[in-house]
């Protein structure tokens, strides 16, 4: 079974799970189960204000629920089951009519499932409100989040999931979601974050960039690559495109452009994070390069002289006597925490390295503080 990065058990549920194996191996499901349960009410009742615990049944799953008290609203604390297909259509009226806002702490959410609805899990006690990058995978986070669901999914009727959200306040909406995955000798479990309206949480790198989506990376890639191209080799910048974030001034749609030693240079940004080659470094010390965009014109693919030359024209004359100009683009790998610069030729087809991969972490970080500063989040 393939497990998302870093998902092995620790701690609590790595001492949960050895009480449930059976001669040190086998682990015994509806052992784990009572376990879970018992462990997940006694940390509930550690508070003298806590809500009364309810103890049921739904679907494949036994879900442990707290009704609403002194300091908390009701909400689900333990979902725990054996997947299986779903008996009915999804109740797609039902899903619309249960609560939720358009956006939590400036991010879009959706209504999310414990047990996945393929999983046979169902409505009420099951949903809550979850961050979207993290329900559709459109995060890292969300893609070990979907691997560990369709984990356990295919191993049905066998596998054991649970589901166990944690709260950070008096709200039905969890901090956190662990997210356990147990076949008969082994088990996965990961913590995915499914709010991010904390000040630390805007502004941490480790943590902004599980959750962030494909556009939110690029925007922090086109961020970074201006901080170094400023800080660490001089240059001037004379526009930068939007990259989900406003600007005033002179708008095109070349990532930046640029003057460094007097000369113009046009770059584009190619930013890795969550793709399988992110991190990979070249036996030759540098990054792998990066894919240009094609186009079905022969040379007028993306960084070629054409392609370029169009999106110049509201800052230099690309007439007669236009000679074209220098191109680049910057790889930022936010895994590796490297960036590079590569030359591009004529017809955007061959890139070969400018220079040596640099370290861009503090550049990274420095242009978080700024698109956090500018509009409040990533």
């Amino acid at each position: 079974m393939k497990w998302p990065h870093n998902s092995v058990p620790d701690g609590e549920y790595m001492d949960l799970v050895a009480a449930a194996r059976r001669g040190g191996r086998t682990i015994d499901h509806d052992l784990l189960t009572e376990i879970l349960l018992q462990s997940v009410a006694e940390d509930h009742g550690r508070s003298e204000v806590a809500g009364p615990l309810v103890e049921f049944d739904d679907g494949p799953a036994t879900f442990l629920f707290a009704q609403a008290g002194t300091t908390h609203a009701d909400r689900t604390l333990l979902a725990i089951g054996h997947p299986q297909p779903p008996r009915d259509l999804r109740d797609t009226a039902y899903q619309r009519g249960y609560p939720l806002p358009d956006l939590f702490a400036g991010r879009p959410v959706d209504r999310g499932h414990l047990i996945p609805y393929t999983g046979g899990g169902q409505y009420g006690p099951n949903l809550f409100v979850q961050d979207r990058a993290l329900n559709r995978g459109w995060s890292r986070d969300g893609r070990g989040y979907r691997i560990l669901e369709r984990a356990a999914v295919a191993g049905a009727p066998t596998a054991l999931m649970f589901a166990r959200p944690l709260y950070v306040d008096d709200t039905d909406v969890p901090g956190f979601i662990d997210l356990g995955v147990a076949t008969a000798t082994d088990i996965a479990v990961h913590r995915f974050r499914n709010r991010f309206d904390t000040e630390e949480a805007r502004r941490e790198l480790s943590i902004v960039l599980p959750g962030a989506t494909n556009t939110q990376i690029g925007a922090l890639g086109e961020e970074t690559a201006s901080v170094l191209l400023s800080e660490d080799f001089d240059a001037t910048l004379v526009a930068m495109g939007d990259a989900g974030m406003p600007r005033d001034g002179t708008r095109q749609d070349l990532d930046l452009l640029a003057i460094v030693d007097g000369e113009l240079v046009a770059y584009e940004v190619k930013t890795r994070y969550a793709a399988l080659k992110a991190g990979r470094i070249t036996r030759a010390g540098n990054l792998l390069r990066p894919r240009l965009q094609r186009s079905r014109i022969p040379g007028a693919g993306q960084a070629s002289q054409p392609y370029v030359a169009k999106r110049l024209e509201s800052h230099i004359d690309v007439g007669d006597g236009y000679d074209g100009v220098i191109v680049q683009v910057v790889a930022v790998d936010f895994v590796a925490m490297l960036a590079q610069r590569f030359d591009v030729n004529d017809t955007g087809s061959g890139l070969r390295p400018a220079g040596a991969p640099i370290d861009c972490a503090d550049a990274a970080h420095r242009a978080l503080q700024q698109i956090v500063d500018h509009r409040g989040l990533l």
